[in-house]
């Protein structure tokens, strides 16, 4: 298509990636050395934690979710056993998340919190390890020039607005065009 078409419109071919195992990094980079002279930029995406889907329907994040145990000794229904499994689901998309931005600096950041897709009132500065780990990986991505994108699926979804949440677009914001 970007031949036939190329004295009407530009065409960009890119391509979305994943993580879902460690292999899949690996496949991916072969499939840059193979073909990357005619991909032009990637879409740095997450779509899993601990190899479950996320995006697929409630049940099945929520078994996502489950995959984390609650501490040894503690009620898994309590609010505090909750809290620290949310805590440990997010933590292991974010750094996922980092290890994608790391070894392929996508041109652009997909869904950057879709891990809030099922819970978008889901305030991450009440997750303190995790809200940590989301600066350093908006941090890192911008120091290298990335774009975040801006999703508006979960309006379909019934949020308020897009995702990023307003908190991820503060913190991106906040950083300004520095690449420091």
């Amino acid at each position: 298509m970007k031949q036939r078409y190329k004295d009407k419109i530009t065409v960009f071919v890119g391509l979305e990636t994943e993580y879902i195992h460690p292999v899949d990094l690996d496949k991916l980079q072969e499939l840059l050395l193979k073909y990357g002279n005619r991909i032009e930029y990637l879409v740095g995406s997450i779509h899993h934690v601990n190899g479950i889907p996320i995006d697929f329907d409630m049940p099945t994040y929520e078994k996502a979710l489950q995959s984390f145990p609650s501490q040894p000794g503690q009620d898994p229904t309590t609010e505090h056993s909750r809290h620290s499994q949310m805590e440990s689901f997010l933590c292991s998309y974010l750094d996922a998340q980092l290890q994608l931005l790391e070894r392929f600096h996508p041109e652009i950041v997909g869904h950057l919190d879709l891990f809030r897709l099922y819970c978008p009132s889901l305030r991450l500065e009440d997750y303190k390890a995790a809200w940590a780990k989301l600066k350093r990986n908006i941090k890192f991505a911008a120091g290298y020039g990335a774009l975040f994108e801006l999703n508006a699926a979960a309006l379909r979804k019934g949020w308020e607005g897009c995702y990023p949440g307003e908190d991820v677009l503060q913190v991106r914001a906040a950083l300004g065009h520095s690449r420091d």
